[in-house]
């Protein structure tokens, strides 16, 4: 993989839309699992901490439309502009802000507070240890002393064979036969070839960060954060964890 890709493998795929186009229909089940954490009620105010191309807000768009305000934050102007247009495209634009932010600096929110903070396949890429405390202390600052923090981040056993499995026999029960063959045959290859194969080579590497369900506990636990549920996602190729401040009631 050359060293242009590896620089460019986001801005890349945010701008030419691949990176909606080629995901896999696990990764939008992973997306599902976050959306089915959220608390209830109509007015919350979230944060979605590396939006890239705001793909959570097509599983968001209903509780959006009920009050929830929702914010985004990514590092890339592209992620950023691709999100603005989304949220035009869903009909939620009037309730959707997206700015553009690196996770290891201080926020400009301008003191707003937020009942949840998501973090879906972002922090792990921040490859040191100190650079996602330096992270998870900004989204300390940004958080209301009972909200959550709902994170997400590959597991040491991260396997793009497995994530292509997956996701051929959930469309196929959700969409049926044809679209997985569809899936399977012209889709998924380049979605493992060009997309999986390579987040796999940076975890392997060490450039981004793989979890053991006990990593992951512990490095919440250090930057204060309270774990309140863990559960496998991604075909297993992933955590999903629940925390809350430990400051709070």
């Amino acid at each position: 993989m050359s060293k242009f890709y590896s620089r460019n493998y986001w801005l890349v795929g945010f701008q030419s839309r691949l990176y909606d186009r080629l995901s896999p229909e696990s990764y939008f089940e992973s997306m599902r699992r976050v959306v089915a954490a959220l608390p209830d009620g109509k007015s919350l105010n979230l944060l979605d901490v590396g939006c890239g191309s705001g793909l959570l807000l097509r599983f968001l768009k209903a509780r959006i439309r009920e009050g929830m305000v929702y914010t985004g934050l990514d590092i890339l102007g592209a992620g950023v502009e691709q999100a603005l247009l989304r949220a035009q495209e869903l009909g939620i634009a009037d309730r959707v802000s997206c700015l553009q932010s690196d996770l290891t600096s201080s926020f400009p929110l301008e003191g707003q507070k937020f009942d949840v903070v998501v973090g879906h396949f972002s922090l792990y890429t921040l490859g040191s240890h100190e650079n996602r405390q330096k992270a998870l202390k900004n989204l300390k600052a940004v958080m209301k002393p009972e909200g959550l923090l709902i994170l997400e981040n590959p597991s040491a056993d991260y396997d793009a064979d497995s994530i292509i499995k997956e996701s051929i026999r959930l469309v196929r029960a959700r969409d049926g036969f044809l679209d997985s063959l569809i899936k399977r045959c012209l889709i998924y290859p380049f979605t493992k070839a060009i997309g999986l194969r390579f987040i796999q080579k940076q975890l392997r590497s060490g450039e981004w960060k793989s979890y053991t369900r006990e990593e992951f506990s512990l490095e919440m636990k250090r930057a204060d954060f309270e774990v309140q549920h863990i559960e496998e996602v991604y075909a297993g190729s992933a955590f999903l964890v629940i925390g809350k401040l430990k400051c709070a009631p």
